[in-house]
Parts: structure tokens; sequence; C-alpha cells
């Protein structure tokens, strides 16, 4: 994909980060640009979430990490919460009381003026979201009474109510069935394409090919491959990472890789 700058957008420089005396990240470098969807996928323990933790300083790293040139660790809360989102792969269930409406105006905090009430455009935004994500006729139900899609749209609905430019975001589709991994991740992929840095960490390597731009391959916290996915998501480089045999197959129809486990023949 052609971006319309090549401003990065974070650059991450020899970052290590160690849980204790187990070293998770070790000394990794890339760069991130406007308008990207960054798949992030390797095996269980290759250091995926460790690094968006870091990346939106939960965990503090050795090493360095720029916002639009500026270090990280510089950055005030209130201008890093307005320009960075957050999603982890489980679900909050202290939030089970709060309504879909509640739970994108959450999404308003950095910007709100007051503590309890929201402004007319905080509250078109606010509404707006929801929409998005098709949960309007749901705006007063209670997180506890949605299903587990439904509840991955109202987070949804909070991002887009935040309206960060950097989006991170721990295996998206988790638990969802067919119908919300699509619409969730043509969501996700639509705020790439309005300018916005998505990453995301992926088990399914299917939908990672699809809706990635570019592709990071960890493997004991080291950055095996780093490119488009035609380039990178290659039998040897997964067979490498995941230590099973795969195969890749190019589907030209519709300009995809389908990757598959590769099932020896039954005896």
């Amino acid at each position: 994909m052609a971006h319309p700058s090549i401003y990065v957008m974070i650059s991450v420089k020899k970052l290590s980060f160690s849980y204790g005396n187990l070293q998770v990240l070790k000394d990794i470098s890339f760069d991130l640009f406007y308008g990207e969807f960054v798949g992030v996928i390797g095996p269980n323990g290759s250091g995926k979430t460790t690094l968006l933790k870091c990346l939106c300083r939960l965990l503090k790293p050795i090493g360095a990490i720029y916002i639009d040139g500026e270090e990280l660790s510089r950055i005030d809360l209130n201008t890093l919460s307005r320009k960075f989102s957050y999603i982890s792969s489980e679900l909050d269930s202290s939030m089970d009381e709060l309504t879909v409406f509640e739970i994108a105006s959450s999404g308003r905090t950095p910007y709100m003026k007051s503590i309890w009430w929201e402004s007319r455009e905080d509250e078109r935004i606010i509404l707006e979201s929801i929409k998005i994500v098709g949960l309007s006729n749901l705006v007063n139900r209670k997180l506890k009474n949605l299903s587990s899609g439904e509840k991955q749209m109202a987070r949804i609905a909070r991002v887009l109510s935040q309206t960060p430019r950097i989006l991170l975001v721990d295996e998206p589709t988790v638990h969802l069935d067919l119908k919300h991994q699509v619409e969730i991740m043509s969501i996700l992929k639509n705020m790439a394409k309005n300018g916005a840095l998505v990453v995301a960490v992926f088990h399914d390597l299917n939908l990672a090919s699809i809706y990635s731009d570019r592709m990071i391959i960890l493997k004991n916290g080291e950055i095996v491959s780093s490119g488009k996915p035609d380039d990178v998501l290659t039998e040897e480089v997964l067979q490498k990472v995941y230590d099973v045999d795969v195969k890749v197959v190019k589907d030209h129809e519709h300009n995809m890789l389908v990757i598959l486990p590769a099932i020896p023949a039954r005896v």
C-alpha cells in the first residue's frame, strides 16, 4: 500500500524488556508510519502483548520510543491519551454495569472540560461512534447483557469516540464469530485508511495477511522478519517461527494468501 506520507509516527530504537530474569523483548528496532495497518504475529511467549504495552507506556522498557519525534517518556499523560488507544485481549468485568453509551463516552475523557458532562460535540461524536459499530439500538444496554461480539463492538465505539491517531489492539477478533470478525476488522482497516496508525496482534495468520499493510514477526523476543505479507509470510519463515510445517497458497483472484497447516497423509 502506498502511503500519502512517509512521516514516521512511531520509532522504536533498541527496545528490550524483562519480567524479572525473563527477557521477553531483545534489542528490537523498527519504524511505524501514518495510515498503516501493522499486524504483529508470532508464537505464544514471543513478546507480542509486551510490545504493545511498551508502546503505550503501560510497561517501562530499556531503549527508546519516539512518538512524532518526541520521546514517549516525556509526553504528558493527557496528551498521550489523546494520541493513543489500547485495547487488551481481555474483557474488563468491572465495566459490566456500564451501558454502551457510558463505555463509548469514556473515550471522550481526555477532551472533557468538566468531570461529568459531555458537550454537544462530544455527544455527537459518541453517538456517531456507536452508530458506526451498529449498536444504536443497544445504546442504553449494560455491557453484562451483551454478547461477546457486541461487547467488543462497544470497546471499538470507545476507541472511535476517542479519535486516537494511534490504536494498539491485542487480538481484536478473539472469541468472535465470523460476522463480528469481519465487521471489527473492517472498522479498524478504515481507521488506517483515514490516516491512523493501527497495530494489531494476531494469532489468526489468515486474518493478519488479509488486513495488514505490513507485518512484524516475533520469536523469542526478536524480530524474525518484517515487511509486506506477500514477502514475509513464506513457508520457510513460518516453519522457522512456529516449528510446524505449513502450506502458503496464493489466491490470485482475491490477491490474498491462504495459510494452512501441512497435515500429514493418513496411514
